[in-house]
Formats: C-alpha cells, sequence, structure tokens
C-alpha cells in the first residue's frame, strides 16, 4: 500500500507537503498540488486526493520551547511524540518565541515564558487548537495543561518548616517564567501560614540552570550566616546550590529544595527535597487533550500532581 512517505521520497518533499495538497489546503501553491496528486495517481495511491478523510490528513503540530537543554525536555518530546505519531500527527519542535511566524502549524504546544499571551490569542484566532503548558491564562480557543506549581513548591517549603527550617532564600528563575511565579506564590503562602513571611527574605533570579544556582550560592554565602534553607525552583538550580554550598565548605545542616524531581535526594550530602513530576505523563495528557481539542473544542483545564520526596528520615 502506498503511504503518503513514498510520495514525499518520490517527489523529494515532506510528509507535510504531501499531506496539505492532498487535503487542498490554501497554504500550498496551485503547482505543488497538482505534482503531488499527479504522483499519487502515478504511485497507485488509494487516498482520496482534494479533501480527503480525517484519517489521510498528517496534522503538523508545534512544541515552543525556549531550549532543548535539560531533562525534562527530551522526556517530554519523546512521550509527545509517541502519542501523536500514533494519531496521525507529526510533532514539530520549535526554539524561540516568535509563534507567529511560523507557516505550518495545525497545533500549538507552548512550554515557553517568553511568548507573549498576544501571540498565542493571534494564533488561536486562526482556530488553531493551543495547549498551554507553562501558563494558567483564559484565551479563547486554548486549554492549560499545568503541573501543579504552586501545590508543590508549598508543600517542599512546608516541609522544610516542620523540620525546623526559621530563615529562608528563595531562588527563582527567569522573571518572566508564569512557572517560577506560581512556585514563588506557593513558597510565601507556605511561610504566611506559619507566621515566618517578613520582607527582609532574599529572593534571587536565575535561569533555571546549574550555573545560574552555582552563582546565587556564592552571593548568599557573601551574608552574615547561612539560611536553614534555600528553596530552588528547580532542581538543576537547586544541584548548582548543593554544589556551591560544598565548594563553600558550609557545614551547617542546611535544606535545599528543588522541583521537577529529577535527582534521587537519598544521593545527596545535605537535606533535600523536591517536588517529584511525572512528566512523561504531563506530555501525553497534553497529547490526548490537544487531540481531543482536534475532535471535540476546547476541554477543561487540568493540573498535573507532584509528589513530594526527600532524604530526611
Amino acid at each position: 500500500m502506498v503511504k503518503l512517505s513514498d510520495i514525499a521520497k518520490f517527489l523529494g518533499v515532506s510528509i507535510t507537503t504531501v499531506s496539505y495538497s492532498l487535503n487542498n489546503d490554501p497554504r500550498i501553491p496551485a503547482a505543488t498540488k497538482q505534482r503531488v496528486i499527479d504522483a499519487a495517481n502515478q504511485l497507485g495511491y488509494t487516498g482520496k486526493s482534494g479533501k480527503s478523510a480525517n484519517k489521510d490528513y498528517l496534522k503538523q503540530i508545534v512544541l515552543c520551547l525556549n531550549t532543548l537543554k535539560g531533562d525534562v525536555y527530551s522526556d517530554i518530546i519523546a512521550a509527545m511524540k509517541a502519542t501523536l505519531n500514533l494519531n496521525n500527527c507529526e510533532l514539530m519542535v520549535y526554539v524561540g518565541s516568535e509563534i507567529t511566524r511560523i507557516k505550518w502549524m495545525d497545533g500549538l504546544f507552548v512550554l515557553n515564558s517568553r511568548v507573549k499571551n498576544e501571540d498565542i490569542e493571534q494564533i488561536a484566532s486562526r482556530r488553531i487548537p493551543a495547549v498551554l503548558m507553562d501558563r494558567e491564562v483564559d484565551i479563547d480557543g486554548t486549554m492549560c495543561v499545568t503541573l501543579d506549581n504552586f501545590k508543590g513548591c508549598n508543600a517542599v517549603t512546608q516541609r522544610a518548616i516542620e523540620q525546623g527550617a526559621r530563615s529562608f532564600v528563595f531562588i527563582g528563575g527567569p522573571k518572566e517564567s508564569y512557572e517560577s511565579q506560581y512556585r514563588y506564590n506557593g513558597f510565601c503562602k507556605a511561610l504566611s501560614d506559619n507566621g515566618l513571611m517578613r520582607r527582609d527574605i532574599l529572593t534571587l533570579q536565575t535561569d533555571f540552570t546549574y550555573v545560574g544556582g552555582l552563582n546565587a550560592c556564592r552571593f548568599v554565602l557573601e551574608r552574615e550566616s547561612a539560611p536553614d534553607a534555600i528553596v530552588c525552583a528547580n532542581d538543576e538550580t537547586a544541584m548548582g546550590i548543593v554544589a556551591g554550598l560544598k565548594a563553600g565548605n558550609v557545614t551547617k545542616d542546611v535544606i535545599v529544595t528543588g522541583f521537577d524531581g529529577l535527582v534521587d535526594p537519598s544521593h545527596m550530602q545535605y537535606r533535600f527535597i523536591t517536588a517529584k513530576a511525572d512528566h512523561k505523563y504531563w506530555a501525553t495528557t497534553s497529547s490526548y487533550s490537544m487531540l481531543q481539542m482536534f475532535e471535540h473544542g476546547v476541554q477543561h483545564d487540568m493540573k498535573i500532581p507532584v509528589q513530594v520526596i526527600d532524604n530526611i528520615a
């Protein structure tokens, strides 16, 4: 049986071009459409030319990221591809924030805080479904599938308080990061609930990286004394903090917290707490949400739960 990929190989074009041509997509030049239709007939493709059945249409879904660095993103991409490929969809990863410049797109995943809400609104106004994985905003034609950032950071901070922490430093991500802000809000709520919220709590912003955490830790250690707990917005930053504490020969029993569950707390020298997220489940749920939007329109927003794990007996 002749497949779309066979036609694409025969013509030296992408599978997406073949799919769009056979579905009479207006974005494909007429000459290209005719070449594809002629080739399909020549090769004996049994699918319909013109507006074919949904099963013959290969949808192209864009995942918009700010970076490809980190195990989190590789897990998300792999899980999305596994789900979408089984449902006649192709995943394209776009690293950048100018989503309105993307020419070919049937659906959009946003996991990049640098993408502007107004640009998402513009995409959604073209009736392109969008699943927002990094923010909780109300934009027509979109749904939000996010980690429970607030509750996760609130829980790890509460756990640190239960272990005796009374002085804190918060190491967040970039200023524009929605996830970092939600996690900071969870941190503040835990302190407020326990009468520990003070104006002099040091808050620093990094780029969610190991190096960012390491540099932040050097600044923290310039203070008169180390805090009881250093609450970090993600695990990579927390790893930099731990390295900085070791380099500074800090012997105080500091608690370090992270978010993501990328490291095993049992292997840590310092007391360590993190909110573990199942990123593959998150990606799969986001993918199924997109498929449901194609069939039934916008669905209800979802939050992916996280689990607190630590090395504290």
